[in-house]
């Protein structure tokens, strides 16, 4: 009887084990869809992924594993959980759009789901459609000296270049296996793309999520000789090797690894991962040319389950500094930090004393792991140690600081002014810093100048007890020639003597002129206007008021000509009229004007279409001085074409107002550190503006 109960038991367990395997069967993917299932090379559209269950996700909800065949094209999140008692989720493919982009070649990849419970994997394809290899302006770093094959612009791409100071390189070839350079000859450059061997940079995690840790390797054909050399970068602000310096590689090794930290992000973002390996080549005479292979990979970074961020490091330049001595320290993290509408890093230093050393300390930015602080340190009678901690929520990792005694001050020891030199009536502030500690009853310190007609010192000055510096005016008087005025501190060595150049009082700059061009234009379209100064504008630029006297035609309330510069430009915004229209555009600064007519003519309006923009990509990343190439649909009747970019989304007074020719592109490599705006719209022969494209984001840093 009893051994009947035991085989019942089993049966029964048997029969439980086998309902729940055909349960989780039934919520195994039955399909995936793709819509759209083809998206546009370089566009770095988006895509949307539709997952099927055969049956409804229990109370708990169904989690699907995603994945893609080839990340560094399109990537999707690693997960995405099916409701309870849903049979459908849907999720987001990005796609690169950098892809390869000198390739002019077509890609697909598989995205794969699977509930790893339950059965196999579904795949469904995604054709990316081959792009127009860029005309991003490429120049040759030798113009004068050299020609030929060149690797030059992006990683593993090999160019020709001309001799010729402003000529372009022109596209030869991308180099799968990395672009090898080689030893000019004579007054030829022979870089090649390399034809066997190993690519030089493998990421071997090319997708994760953000916030966690990806490794990339640089890696050699053959054991690399002595005097080798490998590098990471990346040109993104949410990845970034831990080893971000040229990194030496063992005689024989064949790899060098490199730690990639991420940042956290709300939709799939692109990382390039660029690597060089470069090892000595022996030639003849005895000298050695250190030859460089390049190709670049990429990272793809999606959004999930970040995990949390981990105080890794906290140090001191120089642990021992002397009382009233200022220091520096570095403290890192294990990601970088996200965009501020991802989320925050809340990484701060503090001191155990602050009587005896302040911190100052920034917050960690956007695309950082560490953060520099400042360390200041006051005069101590005995040394004191301080405990300088970093802390990122309940972790903190502490650094010492010995503040060593100051000696009893005997002179004034430096005087520093800021600024060193000033217009006449304008003032400085001196700070006058001890030999050492000022005594009880504090340490006085006489001053005087080569120049008392021109600069206004106090007689005197006292540094407190315990303390080894003191801050103070210098005044100025009118002058009609710069004078290189000498202070002067009583009892001090010479190094407690400064110089302060006192220049003639500048007269302020006014209006010289206003320019609008072209003095006629159809209503609703915008022209060009400027401004001119009759003298170059200060330190911090010269505000000029402008106004218009016709609602016809819209000028920003005031514009800034830059410091050093006699002018600058602005936007005039029409309006569409029924007939002519005169408007006034009037500059003034101070009591200085200056007027320009402009004439808004009536038209029938366009009928010109607006540009698709094709790159850069929404929300590219751009380093300052890079050049960056704005391209976009031709426009059937479009005589020229007018190019703004803009600080502001409303385009109030665009930084770039270009009208190019009849070519869908314009390039620049001055725009300023930001995050910038831009949009196109075509003009026909006649001048009549059609429409404007959408508005796309870029990011110089």
């Amino acid at each position: 009887m009893q051994i009947f109960g035991i085989q019942a038991l089993h049966l029964a367990a048997a029969a439980l084990t086998a309902l729940a395997s055909t349960l989780a069967q039934a919520q195994a993917v039955s399909s995936l869809q793709l819509v759209p299932s083809t998206v546009s090379g370089g566009s770095g559209a988006t895509v949307t992924g539709i997952v099927t269950l055969g049956s409804p996700a229990p109370a708990s909800g169904t989690l699907v594993n995603l994945s893609s065949d080839l990340p560094g094209l399109a990537s999707p999140a690693p997960q995405v959980r099916v409701a309870a008692g849903q049979t459908v989720a849907q999720f987001v493919v990005g796609t690169n759009a950098q892809y390869r982009r000198y390739s002019a070649l077509a890609f697909s990849t598989a995205i794969r789901a699977v509930n790893p419970a339950a059965g196999a994997s579904v795949a469904a394809t995604l054709n990316v459609t081959a792009q127009a290899r860029p005309n991003t302006t490429v120049l040759n770093p030798r113009p004068s000296l050299f020609s030929g094959p060149l690797c030059v612009g992006d990683p593993g791409v090999l160019f020709n270049c001309p001799l010729g100071i402003g000529q372009s390189c022109t596209f030869r070839q991308e180099c799968l296996l990395g672009c090898q350079t080689r030893q000019s000859s004579g007054t030829t450059y022979r870089d090649q793309c390399a034809t066997s061997g190993r690519t030089p940079v493998a990421v071997n995690t090319p997708a994760v999520v953000g916030g966690a840790r990806g490794t990339a390797t640089v890696q050699a054909s053959t054991a690399v000789p002595a005097g080798s050399y490998a590098a990471v970068s990346t040109g993104s602000l949410v990845a970034a090797p831990t080893l971000r310096t040229q990194q030496a590689m063992a005689a024989g090794s064949l790899n060098q690894s490199f730690e990639l930290r991420t940042a956290a992000v709300d939709a799939v973002q692109f990382a390039s991962v660029d690597g060089v390996l470069t090892t000595p080549q022996a030639l003849s005479g005895g000298s050695i040319y250190l030859a460089r292979r390049l190709a670049r990979g990429w990272l793809a970074v999606t959004p999930g389950a970040a995990p949390a961020a981990n105080l890794v490091s906290n140090t001191v330049d120089t642990p021992v500094l002397q009382g009233g001595q200022a220091g520096i320290g570095t403290a890192c993290v294990d990601q970088l930090a996200p965009a501020p509408q991802v989320g925050s890093i809340a990484l701060q230093v503090e001191s155990a004393n602050t009587a005896a050393v302040q911190v100052s300390a920034p917050a960690l930015a956007v695309g950082s792991d560490c953060i520099n602080y400042n360390l200041q340190t006051s005069p101590v009678v005995a040394n004191t140690s301080v405990a300088v901690t970093a802390r990122l929520g309940t972790q903190a990792l502490a650094s010492q600081v010995l503040v060593t005694t100051t000696p009893v001050a005997t002179a004034a020891n430096a005087t520093f002014l800021d600024p060193v030199v000033v217009n006449a009536g304008a003032s400085s502030t001196a700070t006058l810093v001890l030999n050492g500690m000022a005594p009880a009853g504090g340490f006085l310190v006489t001053l005087s100048t080569s120049h008392p007609e021109v600069v206004v010192l106090p007689a005197s000055v006292t540094v407190p007890a315990g303390a080894d510096r003191v801050s103070y005016s210098v005044q100025t008087r009118a002058t009609a020639s710069e004078v290189a005025a000498t202070i002067f501190s009583h009892p001090s060595a010479v190094t407690a003597q400064a110089q302060l150049i006192v220049r003639p009082a500048a007269t302020p700059p006014s209006v010289a002129g206003v320019a609008v061009v072209p003095s006629t234009v159809v209503g609703g379209n915008t022209v060009s206007g400027s401004v001119a100064l009759s003298s170059t504008a200060p330190a911090g630029g010269t505000a000029v008021s402008l106004s218009s006297n016709s609602a016809a035609a819209l000028v920003p309330a005031t514009v800034t000509v830059p410091a050093g510069s006699t002018s600058t430009g602005f936007a005039v915004s029409t309006l569409v009229v029924s007939s002519n229209t005169a408007a006034t555009i009037t500059a003034t600064l101070g009591a200085s004007t200056a007027s320009a007519s402009l004439t808004v003519t009536a038209s029938g309006g366009s009928t010109l279409a607006a540009p698709s923009l094709q790159s850069p990509s929404n929300d590219a990343r751009f380093d300052s001085g890079q050049t960056v190439s704005f391209n976009w649909t031709d426009v059937a009747g479009a005589a020229t074409y007018l190019l703004q970019v803009d600080e502001s989304s409303a385009f109030t007074a665009p930084l770039v107002q270009a009208a190019t020719t009849s070519v869908s592109q314009f390039a620049t490599a001055t725009l300023p550190v930001a995050t910038l705006y831009w949009r196109v719209r075509a003009v026909d022969a006649a001048g009549v503006a059609g429409a404007w494209s959408a508005v796309r984001q870029l990011r110089v840093r």
